[in-house]
C-alpha cells in the first residue's frame, strides 16, 4: 500500500485528534471534511489502523461518471444552442429539454476545461464573525510581507517577510530587499529548522502562493492545479496553504505589521541601522524580546509541529525546481539559461530524458537524473550566465552576497 504525502498529513491529523492535541472541528477544517467524516476516519483508524485511512475507491473509476458521449453532446450545446448560460440555469435546461441530469460541478468542470468564462462573477456579501485562535502551536501560521520605510530614509526601503503562529502569536521574520519567493522560502527554512513542519499556512492570494494561470489538460486529468515554486515546496512537505479572501481574514498578521511599524522602527532608529545587515542584527534581538513579551500560551500545551527533514534535504525542497527534457546536445533550458550537461561515465547518454533542475539558496544550480547529480554550476558561474543572457522576468537569484 503506497502512502502519499497527503496520506501522511491525514494520518498525522487523525492521530493528533485521537491524542487530544486538536479538536474534531479543527481536524475537519484542516482536512476540508465534516466532523461526521472525521468520526468515521477515527473508527476506521481504530479498527484497521493506517490502512483504514486510505480511501477504498482509490484507483477505481466512479460508477457515477458521466459517459463521454453525453459530455461531448453537452459541450456542443454549450458552444451553440445553450451558449452563454450560467451553470445552474443550464443544468435545469438540460434536465427539462434534453432529459439529461448532470450536476452544476460537472458543467463547471466542462466550462473551465474549455476555457469559457463564467457568465456572472458577482458574489453576495459574506457575513463575517470573529474567528477564535487555533488550539495548538504549529496548527496554523499566518504569513505575509510588509514593504515599508523601516530605516526612515537612512537606507533603502526594505520588506519584512514574517509569520505569526495563530495559537500563541510566536513570530518569525526577516528583512528582504523586496517580497519574493526566496524571501518566503527563507522564512519557512527558519520555521522548519527551529520548530518543525506546521500543519497549515494562512496567506493572501499573492501569485507567490497561488498561480494565476489556468490548469493544463494534463493537470485537469490528474485533478491537480498549477503550483507556484512556493506552493510546490509546501506540497512536497505536506503543508497546506489556506487562502485568505480579505485583509480582515488574516487580521493577526496585519495587526502585527502595525505593531512592528510602531515598535521596530524605533529600535532601528535607536540603533542607527542603515543597511540590510544592520537591520537584520537589530531584528534578531527585537524578536527575542517581542516573543517573550507578547506570545501567549496556546489552549493545547503540546505543539503539533511535525518533524522536519534535515537541512540538506530541505535545501533540495526550499529552492527553485523544474523538470526539464534534455536536448540532443545534452543541454537544458532553465529560467532563460542554457545549461550544458558534461559527459558522465555512469550515464552514456541522457538525451531525451527527464531531469530535475534546481537553484539552491546560495545561488548554485544542480541538475539531477535518477536522484543523482549530473551537473553543478557554481553561484559565480550562474551570475556570469545571468549577466550574459538577456533573460526576462525570472525567479533566479545571482550570487549570494
Amino acid at each position: 500500500m503506497k502512502i502519499t504525502m497527503k496520506d501522511e498529513q491525514r494520518i498525522h491529523i487523525i492521530q493528533s485528534i485521537k491524542w487530544g492535541q486538536i479538536s474534531l472541528v479543527e481536524g475537519g477544517q484542516l482536512l476540508g471534511i465534516t466532523v461526521r467524516q472525521i468520526n468515521r476516519l477515527l473508527m476506521r483508524f481504530r479498527d484497521d489502523g493506517i490502512r483504514g485511512l486510505i480511501h477504498g475507491n482509490r484507483g477505481k473509476a466512479s460508477h457515477r461518471k458521466t459517459q463521454e458521449s453525453i459530455l461531448e453532446r453537452i459541450k456542443a450545446w454549450m458552444r451553440g444552442k445553450y451558449k452563454d448560460i450560467n451553470d445552474i440555469h443550464l443544468m435545469e435546461l438540460l434536465k427539462r429539454e434534453e432529459k439529461i441530469s448532470v450536476s452544476k460541478s460537472t458543467l463547471r468542470r466542462i466550462r473551465v476545461k474549455e476555457g469559457w468564462e463564467a457568465k456572472r462573477k458577482r458574489r453576495s456579501p459574506r457575513y463575517r464573525s470573529r474567528r477564535e485562535r487555533k488550539e495548538a502551536f504549529g496548527q496554523m501560521v499566518q504569513i505575509d510581507a510588509s514593504p515599508h520605510d523601516w530605516l526612515e530614509g537612512r537606507g533603502p526601503w526594505l520588506t519584512l517577510v514574517g509569520g505569526i503562529d495563530d495559537a500563541c502569536s510566536h513570530v518569525w521574520a526577516g528583512f528582504e530587499p523586496r517580497e519574493t519567493t526566496w524571501g518566503y522560502l527563507g522564512l519557512m527554512e527558519d520555521i522548519l529548522l527551529s520548530q518543525g513542519l506546521p500543519l497549515s499556512l494562512y496567506s493572501d492570494r499573492h501569485t507567490i502562493f497561488f498561480s494565476p494561470r489556468k490548469p493544463t489538460i494534463v493537470e485537469q486529468l490528474k485533478n491537480t492545479g498549477p503550483l507556484t515554486q512556493f506552493g510546490r515546496a509546501m506540497e512536497e512537505l505536506g503543508i497546506r496553504i489556506i487562502p485568505a479572501y480579505s485583509p480582515q481574514a488574516k487580521g493577526r498578521v496585519e495587526r502585527l505589521w502595525q505593531t512592528f511599524q510602531d515598535r521596530l522602527v524605533v529600535e532601528l532608529r535607536l540603533a542607527q541601522a542603515k543597511t540590510l545587515e544592520e537591520a537584520h542584527e537589530v531584528l534578531g534581538r527585537f524578536l527575542k524580546e517581542f516573543n517573550k513579551q507578547f506570545a501567549v500560551p496556546p489552549k493545547q500545551s503540546t505543539p503539533v509541529f511535525r518533524p522536519s527533514p534535515s537541512a540538506f534535504e530541505l535545501s533540495r525542497v526550499l529552492c527553485i525546481k523544474e523538470t526539464r527534457t534534455v536536448a540532443q546536445d545534452h543541454t537544458v533550458s532553465f529560467e532563460g539559461l542554457i545549461l550544458q550537461i558534461p559527459p558522465s561515465k555512469k550515464f552514456h547518454s541522457i538525451a531525451g530524458r527527464k531531469v530535475e533542475v534546481l537553484q539552491l539558496k546560495e545561488g548554485s544550480i544542480e541538475i539531477h537524473y535518477q536522484q543523482q547529480r549530473v551537473a553543478r554550476f557554481s553561484p559565480e558561474a550562474v551570475t556570469r550566465m545571468m549577466n550574459t543572457y538577456k533573460i526576462g522576468r525570472s525567479e533566479l537569484k545571482k550570487q549570494a552576497a
